[in-house]
């Protein structure tokens, strides 16, 4: 009975202490005004964490502290008038710039998933150049 709640105790640890920071750099603004909107996904594209941020200068850096190591994926646009969404205009083309981890690009329209997947296994920096 010790071993098992011994073993219990460290893998309740061991979990405790697997989370990681998850930190995005975000460059390429060229109008300081309105605010980062930015997604991460897990690998089943389930999202599991978001953030606004204001800006304030050309480069913004996000920080997500409780990453549990995995695959992850990450969208961001900047939403210069605040309307809280992408504005698109034909054909859905996006007026206000984004951007996706590893900076890919789509070719007609969103890259795909498998392509915007990184690695977290411990605190990792990531960046990302608006387009």
């Amino acid at each position: 009975m010790k071993t098992k709640l011994f073993g219990l105790m460290l893998f309740v640890a061991s979990m405790l202490g697997a989370q990681n920071k998850l930190t995005v750099v975000v460059d390429g603004i060229e109008n300081i005004k309105g605010h980062l909107m930015l997604s991460v996904q897990d690998s089943v594209e389930n999202r599991v964490s978001a953030m606004m941020q204001k800006i304030e200068n050309e480069t913004v850096t996000l920080v997500f502290d409780s990453i549990v190591p995995g695959r992850y994926a990450v969208s961001v646009y900047q939403d210069e008038n605040d309307n809280r969404k992408l504005d698109t205009g034909v054909f859905g083309i996006p007026k206000e710039k984004y951007g996706f981890s590893n900076n890919v690009r789509g070719k007609m329209g969103v890259p795909a998933f498998k392509e915007r997947l990184f690695k977290v296994e411990e605190d990792t920096v990531i960046y990302i150049t608006l387009q």
